[in-house]
């Protein structure tokens, strides 16, 4: 069955699924999702720069997810942002975004010069030459305030526990405050920005994320609180999420 054309329309957020074939665990190291996270940024907003090597790129990153400027010699700006990041999580071998287009559909050129790029990248690293992601990524619109609050939740927590503790949607977590603990430092979704531990420069700006926010609400202290309840939970009793 060939698939649904899907059109991107500028203001209307989706939440974005990619995978790698296989099963494959591109974001096992740190190495790959800095520069992953470096992709992204070019990708949103123009092109690398030629002076963007080795180090320098992951130090770029750590310092876009640490709020602060880079050297434009690293990326080259060609147009607005592309989309709005409102939440994101790294996970073993696929990634999640949950953003906002700001172009009228820009996500098809994103999504493609950001896979295809970090693919060149890893492939060129670790000798292979085969396809990295699925031929087709997975959207899905988000059209109210609950299912937006539900997208952000299952990116920022669910998910990066996966990393955390394989399995535990079956068995249960372990140790809910280690688990917290991991969410708040594990550098490669939004969680530590929602808790306010970390203000990322690859997000949408404040005026946009709190048009999206649960956090708008609730504040950070009620975030934490409402997380450290969640994991509470699920250390007694199985979570079975698709």
């Amino acid at each position: 069955m060939p698939y649904r054309e899907i059109f991107f329309e500028k203001n209307q957020p989706f939440h974005i699924v990619s995978r790698a074939v296989e099963g494959r665990k591109i974001f096992a190291e740190e190495e790959d999702c800095y520069r992953f996270i470096f992709h992204f940024q070019a990708a949103n907003l123009g092109r690398r720069g030629s002076n963007a090597h080795g180090k320098d790129i992951i130090k770029a990153a750590q310092s876009l997810l640490q709020g602060e400027k880079i050297s434009p010699k690293f990326i080259i700006e060609e147009h607005p942002p592309l989309v709005y990041l409102l939440d994101f999580s790294l996970v073993l071998n696929h990634y999640h975004f949950y953003f906002l287009p700001n172009i009228e559909n820009s996500v098809p050129l994103l999504m493609q010069k950001l896979n295809n790029g970090f693919a060149k990248y890893f492939n060129l690293k670790h000798n292979r030459k085969d396809a990295l992601f699925g031929r087709r990524y997975k959207s899905i619109l988000v059209e109210s305030e609950s299912q937006s609050d539900a997208v952000s939740r299952y990116i920022s927590i669910v998910n990066p526990l996966d990393v955390f503790q394989p399995g535990w949607r079956e068995a249960g977590l372990q140790d809910w405050k280690k688990a917290f603990e991991f969410l708040e430092n594990y550098q490669f979704s939004s969680f530590p920005d929602k808790i306010g531990k970390r203000n990322s420069g690859i997000l949408a700006p404040k005026e946009i994320l709190e048009k999206y926010s649960l956090l708008v609400e609730v504040g950070p202290e009620e975030f934490r609180k409402f997380v450290e309840e969640f994991l509470k939970q699920k250390s007694a009793l199985p979570f079975l999420l698709e």
